[in-house]
């Protein structure tokens, strides 16, 4: 946060890059957003000096709210107070990305608001939060710019109100008599996303909870070029309009992006993740035309609960809601559609594999790998040459009834001998253990100690296996079912994928085993 001498000082305030196999594109999970976004902070311009309401408790919280996670670097301008020289104020507009003003005074001189318009009108990005809508209603240029206002004599000269009308479905402009501005009693209320697409709304829920704040009725203003994103329903019950009113809002003015917030009345509404939430984004928005932080999830701004948190911590939400998603992203199934994918069988040879242990033959008959038994041979493997971390990996099996084979993962061999070690996800017949963890050749047994379901597996026809193995979690599903779900710290974090054909003693089989559609999908974990 930068103070330049000029203004009056504000008092007080994965894994990345983890080694890939086989020139593959990974595939990114991302378990905890980062702190700090990608690009640069944005250069933000804070103004403030005269308000009704008490701007040197709120800028801090802005400033801590844009900074936070490192979003914004905030230099502050204060105005003159109420009957100071105004003509001393005349910052470079056209140093900032974005300009966010918490000012409703006095006129600025005429020399500064044409600074202001030419910068707007030239591309620049305007933030106006709550009171600001209030400033200047002679300065037509602003009155534009904000879309709609209140107070200091708006009525209906000025335009219209602009309300949502639930039993049209629409928006109404509406341009009887009467003044601009009201609100109720400061309550909670829940705010509802009426254009879900734009940029601003797009990773938010469909509605949410904001603290007690004052909630702004009946402004009215030129509406030109405005989009309402959100409105709220001003209760009678608490002296409201019992209307839906626009709550956020955006406005193109020229080549500029305004981005007008009717929210945070004071420091406790500041305290709201609805206001930090929505400030940051339509920030971003207004600066670049973009948001590029992470969407929240609605168990984090939910729609039944309003919810605080410190203003310096602003970015948790969005962390929360990358942790959350991610969390909803790692109990579902791997998707077998998307980028990263690379098949580890071209369906025609054997290239990319080579046998370890065992006499059991591998051949490939009509886009199959197909494995069969030898007898007296010990547990035969067909293993990747290349090694793999951390990965998702999908399969299809068809194992004739009475054998017992697997695929291995993450595995490894012994110097003496070459045997085949490491976690095996089973395959076997129904009712079976296919889909559960073995420890091959560990001397661990089954890694997995609990197996309720023995019938996901669907005999005499291919399978579909899907395996997920990040850090020491390892999961499978067969044909949707969710099997193994475990922690297992104590196999190898890396090694290749093994074909199992299992040994079969004297008077046995012989029996097969085949396999298709073999693909693996490495998983770079960023965010950490």
């Amino acid at each position: 946060m930068r103070h330049p001498q000029l203004f009056t000082p504000l008092i007080g305030y994965l894994f990345a890059g983890l080694t890939l196999v086989g020139g593959l594109t990974p595939h990114t999970i991302s378990l905890v957003s980062a702190d700090e976004p990608a690009s640069p902070p944005l250069k933000t311009l804070l103004i403030d000096g005269q308000n009704n309401h008490k701007w040197k408790e709120t800028t801090p919280l802005i400033v801590e709210i844009l900074e936070s996670g490192n979003f914004a670097d905030v230099t502050i301008a204060t105005t003159p107070g109420k009957g100071g020289d105004l003509s001393t104020f005349s910052p470079n507009f056209s140093d900032y990305d974005v300009v966010v003003s918490n000012y409703n005074g006095e006129p600025w001189s005429a020399e500064t608001q044409q600074a202001f318009e030419k910068y707007m009108t030239e591309g620049g990005g305007f933030v106006s939060v709550h009171a600001a809508d209030n400033s200047f209603p002679a300065w037509e240029a602003y009155n534009r710019m904000i879309g709609v206002g209140g107070w200091g004599g708006r009525n209906e000269k000025d335009g219209p109100y602009v309300r949502w009308k639930e039993d049209l479905q629409k928006f109404t402009r509406d341009m009887s008599k009467g003044g601009g501005g009201t609100h109720g009693r400061r309550v909670p209320f829940q705010i509802v996303v009426r254009n879900a697409d734009h940029p601003i709304t797009q990773g938010l829920p469909r509605s949410f909870m904001q603290v007690a704040d004052e909630l702004y009725g009946r402004l009215r203003g030129p509406a030109e070029n405005m989009e309402v994103l959100a409105t709220a329903y001003s209760d009678p019950a608490t002296r409201g309009t019992g209307e839906h009113e626009p709550i956020l809002m955006t406005i193109q003015f020229g080549q500029g992006r305004v981005f007008h917030s009717t929210l945070g009345h004071d420091v406790a509404a500041m305290n709201g993740l609805a206001f930090q939430t929505t400030l940051r984004r339509g920030t971003a928005w207004a600066a670049t035309g973009e948001v590029n932080l992470p969407a929240v999830d609605g168990k984090v701004l939910t729609s039944s609960e309003a919810a605080s948190g410190e203003p310096a911590t602003a970015s948790d939400v969005e962390s929360k809601s990358s942790a959350v998603a991610a969390s909803a992203a790692l109990e579902a199934p791997p998707k077998l559609d998307g980028d990263g994918w690379k098949s580890l069988f071209d369906g025609k040879s054997l290239s990319g594999w080579t046998q370890k242990n065992g006499t059991a033959s591998y051949r490939v008959e009509e886009g199959v790998i197909v494995g069969k038994t030898a007898v007296g041979s010990p547990n035969s493997f067909l293993c990747s040459d290349e090694n793999y971390k951390d990965f998702e990996l999908t399969f299809e099996v068809n194992v004739d009834a009475g054998l017992n084979s697997g695929v291995q993962i993450r595995s490894q061999t012994r110097d003496e001998g070459g045997r085949v070690y490491g976690p095996q996800v089973e395959i076997e017949s129904a009712p079976g253990e296919s889909g559960y963890i073995y420890g091959e050749a560990t001397g661990r047994g089954w890694i997995t100690k609990e197996q309720p379901i023995k019938n996901a597996y669907q005999n005499g026809e291919f399978n579909r296996y899907r395996v997920r193995a990040i850090g020491d979690r390892i999961q499978t599903w067969i044909n949707d079912t969710k099997i193994a779900d475990i922690v297992d710290p104590e196999s190898s974090s890396e090694g290749f994928i093994g074909l199992q054909v299992h040994g079969i003693g004297k008077n046995q089989g012989p029996f097969e085993v085949r396999w298709r559609d073999i693909r693996v999908r490495p998983i770079q974990k960023s965010g950490l």
